[in-house]
């Protein structure tokens, strides 16, 4: 029998019926999105068309051969396929890739396209998948010689001239790795686009998906959204109308319209969203789905818990396809986080896809301000390069500090920066706050004098110090019978995630203003990015100025301020620091920002009980505490710089994938022991599920059972627990993973509790978000 030129064993496709597949991804790319910058079409072209010949090798064959027959046998079938025979078995089997290079007509092309052009086409094609490097090129010769050339005549494929004859001599193409010192950019360019567009369209196809969506009509559905609502574009929207081909910094207030003003930036392109936070990522989602309905048919949801948020949405039924487009990228709208999309500047093997999509794409970039040093440092860094491959960012937030936009200009041009946008009322900006700065750590002394009728959000910096409140409202209000209990609610990083779910549904719901229930949340910062709440009074913490002004954003969001009522209440602390700020490495916040932002708000409000702030003067204070002269001697400053100069050293492929932690964060999943043993035969019926179905969505749909009773928490408080004999058991999820069970306690009220006995070598300072 002859080479069968197998590609799959799904379907028995076969190399020319996958190739057709890669073919129609690329007219539908180059479709509906004609213009991408650094792009050759044909060498794209003619990469898609011979990536897979080196499939035909005998032990390719073999191996794809033995995988069917074996399903055949179990499933009781007589279609077995007869073996190649391999002439060469003590050779080791060589990557297709590698093999298929050969098949390229060198000579043809050596007319058309000069050597660089011809080293990003044939090393698209010899490193489409990551592999070991090939040590013996003389084993390749070897079986494109000897063997694959008895295939040539066999394999007819009529979007490729008749292949007469290979050429294995093509070491010079690929030798020296693009991108590589000596390359220009404009070679490193073309390389990532064309090598990033292969794997993109070649995965499209191997999962049966569209390579892209278009997108038809992302700014007439937000048009149309405002307009039902009886709005026209403001000001915001109008300039954001105006410079959509533009790089934008754009300031503007909270609860002006910076999502739509986002999306009319976008327009009709392709678009990334992203947001710090996952709850404010899912409700954004939500919004843009729901609300504006631009639909889940065009818009996908990407964070670490993206499958079990659409289970949430679809009844429990996992669809395969919707999850797959989603990490392919396919869709035309991705809202996500943003350690999901950059990622790439690490170079490791196959980042191209990423830095390729996003050539042709517009990046949002909401509420800058919450990310750490580090994590701005290498938003800039990927910035830079996206920009340089022809992509387009706006950054769009309430609050900017000075410090980042002097970094960005230092390393990214034709920057549109005009000045900030506020909301108003009448033609007039609008007063939403009056502010009292309190020197003393938060107390309850003031909520409990004005509590009632009234939606009271807390916020503090560590879980510790919510669960502190918590205890005492429980004491003061309901158990001398002033409120129920479930009047007082919280919302902190460490509850089970069906918990902490249920949590932040409660929240958004009792935050829609036309909601007359009333209640006090005590919450930490994970409410203090772009959720779409609006409460009557806040007493928080100090962490800085700038995420002061984010949690303020959650009071009086879309409603002017009356009556000279104060309802923003800052406790600064009696001492040095708040809760949560220190000299530690795990501070939430630089200390020389903390007492910058202190001394401003202190100074800003003076001695008056409170102090009417208008927008103008929120920014005013940001700037001040985060100009270039406050900051350029502190160690913040210092991590910007370093991190950024550290990433221009970067070689290609030096880093794996899976070591790069783009958050710093080390966490430990867990799972509290109550909980634990009130769904232990629940959770061992899933894990069971887990090791024993070869069924995708099934293994993804009992590991979301698992996942709903879990808590990540720092592994410094994993290790802690550890040593102090509070690990009670691990479960087995499978071979290589096992999540152990913390003795804590645990409560849905209350989240999961550090005893209050000492623990060596415990800081208490390290208990944080």
């Amino acid at each position: 029998m002859g080479n069968p030129f197998l590609a799959k064993t799904k379907n028995r496709e076969t190399i020319i019926e996958h190739t057709d597949k890669l073919y129609k991804n690329f007219l539908d790319l180059k479709r509906i999105y004609p213009n991408v910058e650094n792009l050759d079409w044909y060498i794209l072209k003619l990469a898609c068309l011979y990536h897979d010949l080196g499939k035909m090798n005998i032990k390719f064959q073999n191996k794809l051969i033995k995988k069917l027959n074996a399903k055949s046998l179990e499933e009781g079938r007589d279609d077995i396929i007869e073996e190649l025979k391999d002439n060469f078995y003590e050779i080791d089997e060589i990557p297709h890739g590698y093999l298929s290079a050969a098949f390229l007509p060198k000579q043809e092309l050596k007319e058309k396209y000069s050597k660089d052009e011809l080293r990003i086409l044939y090393q698209s094609i010899y490193y489409h998948h990551t592999r070991d490097k090939l040590e013996n090129h003389d084993n390749l010769m070897i079986i494109v010689k000897e063997e694959l050339s008895n295939y040539i005549d066999e394999f007819n494929y009529d979007k490729i001239p008749k292949i007469e004859k290979l050429n294995p001599s093509f070491i010079k193409y690929v030798k020296r790795r693009i991108p590589d010192e000596r390359d220009s950019n404009e070679v490193a360019k073309q390389y990532i686009v064309t090598k990033g567009l292969l794997n993109k369209i070649d995965y499209s196809a191997s999962g049966d998906i569209a390579v892209e969506i278009e997108n038809e009509n992302l700014f007439k559905k937000t048009y149309d959204y405002l307009k039902i609502g009886g709005f026209k574009p403001n000001k915001l929207q109008e300039y954001m109308i105006t410079h959509q081909e533009d790089n934008n910094i754009i300031r503007a207030s909270t609860g002006i319209g910076k999502t739509e003003a986002a999306l009319f930036w976008i327009g009709n392109n392709k678009g990334f969203f992203t947001l710090p936070l996952k709850v404010s990522i899912n409700a954004i989602y939500d919004r843009i789905v729901d609300k504006i309905k631009f639909g889940k048919e065009n818009t996908a949801l990407l964070h670490s818990e993206t499958s079990l948020e659409y289970l949430k949405r679809n009844n429990n039924e996992l669809d395969k396809e919707y999850i797959n487009k989603t990490k392919q990228l396919s869709l035309p709208l991705t809202v996500c986080t943003l350690d999901q999309l950059i990622d790439f500047i690490f170079k490791y093997e196959g980042y191209e896809l990423k830095l390729a999509t996003l050539s042709y794409s517009k990046l949002v970039i909401d509420e800058i301000q919450m990310y750490s040093p580090e994590l701005v440092a290498y938003l800039i860094v990927a910035l830079k390069q996206i920009t340089e491959m022809g992509g387009k960012f706006s950054i769009v937030t309430a609050t900017l500090p000075p410090v980042f936009t002097h970094f960005i200009k230092n390393n990214i041009k034709d920057l549109k920066i005009p000045k900030p946008f506020y909301k108003e009322v009448e033609g007039k900006m609008q007063l939403r706050h009056k502010l009292n700065v309190i020197k003393e750590d938060i107390n309850v002394e003031r909520l409990k004098k004005n509590y009632k009728d009234k939606k009271i959000l807390v916020i503090v910096n560590t879980v510790k110090k919510a669960q502190e409140i918590y205890d005492v409202l429980q004491k003061e209000l309901v158990e001398n019978n002033l409120v129920k209990d479930d009047y007082i609610n919280m919302l902190h990083s460490r509850f089970t995630k069906e918990d902490r779910g249920k949590k932040e549904d409660e929240i958004l719901t009792m935050g829609k203003l036309e909601n007359k229930q009333c209640g006090i949340w005590i919450t930490t910062q994970v409410v203090e990015a772009s959720l779409d709440i609006d409460f009557d009074l806040l007493y928080t913490e100090l962490s800085d100025i700038s995420g002061l002004f984010q949690r303020m954003g959650r009071v009086y969001r879309n409603r002017t301020l009356k009556d000279n009522i104060t309802n923003i209440y800052v406790y600064v602390g009696a001492n040095k620091f708040t809760s949560g700020i220190g000299n530690s490495d795990k501070s939430i916040i630089d200390k020389d920002i903390f007492n910058l932002s202190k001394e401003a708000l202190i100074n800003y409000v003076g001695s008056s009980d409170g102090k009417e702030i208008n927008e103008v003067d929120k920014m005013n204070l940001v700037e001040n505490v985060y100009s270039v002269e406050n900051l350029r001697n502190t160690e913040y400053y210092s991590k910007i710089k370093n991190v950024i100069d550290k990433m221009s050293d970067i070689k290609a492929f030096e880093y794996n994938k899976k070591d790069i932690n783009l958050r710093n964060i080390e966490n430990t999943n867990i799972i509290p022991k109550e909980v634990y043993e009130e769904n232990k035969d629940f959770i061992q019926e899933n894990a069971d599920l887990i090791n024993n179905t070869n069924k995708l969505n099934k293994r993804i749909i009992a590991r979301n059972n698992i996942n709903k009773f879990v808590i990540s928490i720092p592994t410094y408080e994993f290790k802690r627990a550890n040593e102090n004999g509070y690990i009670h058991d691990f479960v087995e999820i499978s071979e290589k993973v096992e999540i152990p069970v913390m003795a804590y306690k645990y409560s849905n009220a209350k989240g999961l509790e550090r005893p209050k006995e000492n623990m060596k070598e415990f800081n208490e300072q390290n208990q944080f978000m």
